[in-house]
């Protein structure tokens, strides 16, 4: 695998506001969009996210906020603090990438088949690797 560009930058924040307002006042990043999300984990558990995104030329950046619950992104925070949870990359066929980094060594996390993976090749602060689907 040769990644050529990083479309996507993934914050596990524990203020979502805060660096909002922060990010928007001291880099002019935004404007931002917000989106929650929730439901139950496989145990019947609540959970629920808050979500921001905003752009620095092609690549998004994502803050997510958990609200309720655990979720992969307070995991994180509770074992590395704040900070990147992830990076993504766009590529042409997600399956057939994930089947080769696996072979290679790398930890498939969650896998959205044909959508996206997240995969842990065990680098630096617990940044994990998000590989999503081209979009059109």
């Amino acid at each position: 695998m040769k990644l050529e560009s990083v479309d996507h930058i993934s914050y596990a924040v524990t203020d979502i506001d805060q660096v909002i307002k922060a990010w928007s006042r001291l880099y002019g990043i935004g404007p931002w969009t917000f989106k929650e999300n929730g439901g139950n984990d496989v145990k019947g558990r609540p959970w629920k996210i808050r979500m921001a995104f905003a752009h620095l030329g092609a690549t998004e950046i994502e803050l997510v906020q958990c609200v309720e619950g655990k979720i992969f992104q307070s995991r994180f925070i509770e074992k590395w603090g704040e900070g990147i949870h992830h990076l993504g990359f766009f590529v042409d066929d997600v399956d057939a990438e994930v089947a080769k980094l696996v072979k290679g060594g790398a930890k498939l996390l969650i896998h959205d088949p044909g959508r996206f993976a997240y995969v842990d090749a065990g680098g630096p602060g617990g940044t994990i690797f998000e590989l999503m689907r081209r979009r059109d």
